[in-house]
């Protein structure tokens, strides 16, 4: 493997101990679970759930920063950051940039990869679960007609998120935890599994651009990590954000005549809405707020037009900056699957505004919080560290002996019984899937339209919802099956030792 999947940070494991680690990093951990768990259960902003979990993560960064020792540098330029934010949310009313920039600033003393590994952990648990029950219950599900070019009218399902396309940018993120978890064997079968829940998640959100973003994500990350990209390649990663800002704020203010109707048509409206919002009295220092400027028609779904208007110029370039001096030490340093991760999550921005609001998928945040506090240490005049709440960030050691045991368990199991599991779960869902295709049900919306290819689509769909519930089911039905099994004939297999010694020993 090249340098380019190599990760400096290494965790402190002993399986019979446990993990070590520093209390100021557990609680920037549980921040980001507790950050991460309403967006993936579909919460957002504004929701009382949502709020509750918001409450706790500030208060565990709270926390976290009072016992992290920070110098006299650090601790300025960090406190210059949150009143500037909290002042831009005065003004503004939007939540996102408090949470970026908490979320960048916390970063002292916290290892990239453990946040990571968290991530996918809890993405993979709420939106997993999140998905799931939506297939079980696919009936009550909301759901929008929309025509699309290439397809005419589709059902569009929102499976519980605010709309279609947050789905499949969910799903995005959940890609970029996986890549990074695994980036020094990321390899063809990582891949094609990712390829396989891309294709599952894009028959339901018909997001043309979230998965055409995910294919190109997987893809390059595979490209970077199977061969050692050249200074041509870095020097064009690095010129993917300018590029985004110039597609984004300048373009739409220069395009005229036939150029801007051809651009504004394949983003659909996309470069219309900037330039509506790009005005001489957009321009503020501490931003707009967001709702006296938006409606439900006219709305701001491009993530640099949404920085620039609604947080204001100062904190545009303070962005601009840190975007551009992370990817220039990113490429410096040959981390090319941290430069594939920005370039597809910069592109995604240009049609989606996640990346500076409260949706909390902007993954990259975490290299600019780790960037950060690397020329901290290497420009600082002041040697001096100083925690607000001084010897209190312990280190602890967290069990992990019960959980090696679990999952070597199971490991030693799915080894001896995948054969059995896999074929009874393909044929169930094949199954499954003919019988839901034959004698499908269309909801009423459906039936009322009944146009174009929808009611294909919707027999298709029926026939692979039916198809993926019955693979797990039929998996765990079967995996417990041969765990009983299993113990039995360990059982039988020990009275029959505890015979056999009782017999000898009467025999003697």
């Amino acid at each position: 493997m090249n340098g380019a999947c190599r990760d400096g940070s290494a965790d402190k494991v002993n399986i019979e101990g446990g993990v070590k680690i520093r209390l100021s990093e557990l609680l920037y951990l549980l921040f980001l679970g507790l950050m991460l768990v309403p967006k993936g259960l579909g919460f957002y902003d504004g929701q009382t759930f949502y709020k509750i979990f918001l409450v706790a993560a500030f208060l565990c960064i709270a926390l976290k920063m009072c016992i992290t020792e920070y110098t006299y540098v650090e601790w300025g330029l960090i406190l210059f950051l949150l009143a500037l934010s909290a002042a831009v949310y005065r003004v503004s009313g939007e939540k996102g940039l408090l949470v970026c920039m908490v979320t960048v600033t916390a970063m002292k003393n916290v290892s990239v990869k453990r946040a990571f590994r968290v991530g996918l952990v809890v993405w993979a648990l709420t939106m997993g679960g999140r998905f799931l029950t939506s297939l079980i219950f696919l009936g009550h599900v909301e759901t929008a007609v929309q025509t699309k070019n290439l397809t005419g009218a589709v059902l569009r399902y929102f499976m519980g998120y605010p709309h279609p396309n947050s789905l499949h940018i969910s799903y995005l993120a959940l890609t970029a935890f996986a890549v990074y978890c695994v980036k020094e064997t990321y390899g063809l079968r990582h891949l094609l599994v990712l390829m396989a829940g891309n294709l599952l998640v894009f028959f339901y959100s018909y997001s043309f651009t979230g998965a055409f973003t995910v294919t190109v994500y997987i893809c390059l990350s595979y490209y970077v990590c199977k061969k050692k990209p050249g200074r041509a390649e870095y020097i064009a990663a690095e010129l993917v954000f300018p590029l985004c800002v110039l597609f984004s704020v300048i373009l739409p203010l220069i395009l005229t005549g036939g150029a801007f109707e051809l651009a504004d048509r394949v983003f659909n409206n996309r470069i219309r809405f900037a330039k509506h919002f790009l005005t001489a009295e957009n321009m503020t220092l501490l931003g707009n707020d967001l709702a006296a400027i938006t409606t439900d028609i006219v709305t701001m779904d491009n993530s640099f037009v949404f920085a620039l208007v609604v947080y204001g110029i100062p904190v545009f370039v303070l962005i601009c900056a840190g975007y551009l001096m992370t990817i220039h030490a990113c490429a410096k340093q040959k981390k090319a699957v941290e430069l594939a991760m920005f370039c597809c999550f910069l592109a995604a921005g240009i049609t989606e505004p996640f990346l500076f609001n409260t949706s909390f998928k902007n993954l990259p945040l975490l290299f600019i919080g780790e960037r950060l506090f690397e020329v901290t240490r290497s420009v600082g005049t002041d040697p001096k560290a100083a925690a607000l709440l001084k010897n209190r960030d312990i280190e602890i050691t967290l069990p992990t002996e019960r959980y090696h045991r679990i999952t070597e368990s199971v490991r030693r199991f799915w080894s001896m019984h995948r054969g059995v599991i896999c074929a009874v779960s393909a044929a169930a869902a094949l199954l499954s899937g003919a019988g839901a295709g034959i004698f499908c049900q269309y909801r009423p919306e459906v039936l009322e339209l009944g146009r174009d290819n929808l009611l294909v689509y919707e027999r298709i769909r029926m026939a692979v919802t039916a198809a993926v519930l019955a693979f797990p089911a039929a998996a765990f039905i079967s995996g417990w099956i041969l765990k009983i099994a299993d113990a039995g004939k360990n059982s039988g297999g020990q009275k029959e030792a505890g015979e056999k010694q009782d017999h000898g020993g009467r025999i003697e």
